[in-house]
């Protein structure tokens, strides 16, 4: 899906199985979830061959969670984190799209909200994962699709 930021054509893609070493850099470089990382999770932004951020739809046992979003620190600021969280909303496989994260104020942009109680799953990641990143006051957030504006 090619969209156009900044006068510079971004590609989003698959993830592939060879995206995966820069991913899991720059995931434990920014101290995101690293569990269970699997390539055909990612969709990655791209500038031809470069990638320039990435994003994960992870499965958990009961719900799926939206994660891991990521754009290199020379490329902020220039709207790929939001056209990464926008497709993985849309693509998302359910109507409630949930997140973990300790940025709640960027999610609330999208439409997000504070969840609690929170669901057993993805409470107990945070733990896990908010512990071992030295990551503090990470939230449970949710977002109904149908709630969301459709644009034409």
């Amino acid at each position: 899906m090619p969209i156009t930021i900044e006068k510079t054509s971004i590609q989003l893609r698959t993830a592939s199985h060879e995206d995966m070493k820069f991913i899991k850099e720059h995931i434990e470089k920014f101290r995101l979830d690293d569990e269970d990382l699997d390539y055909r999770q990612f969709v990655v932004a791209v500038d031809g061959k470069i990638i320039l951020g990435f994003g994960r739809i992870r499965p958990h046992k009961e719900v799926y969670e939206l994660g891991c979003v990521g754009v290199v620190e020379d490329r902020r600021n220039q709207g790929i984190g939001k056209v990464l969280v926008e497709h993985l909303i849309n693509i998302f496989p359910s109507n409630e799209v949930y997140i973990t994260t300790d940025i709640p104020a960027y999610f609330e942009k999208f439409g997000f909200n504070m969840l609690s109680p929170s669901l057993r799953d993805l409470v107990e990641k945070l733990k896990r994962v908010c512990a071992s990143k030295r990551r503090e006051g990470a939230v449970v957030m949710s977002l109904s699709k149908l709630s969301l504006t459709p644009v034409f």
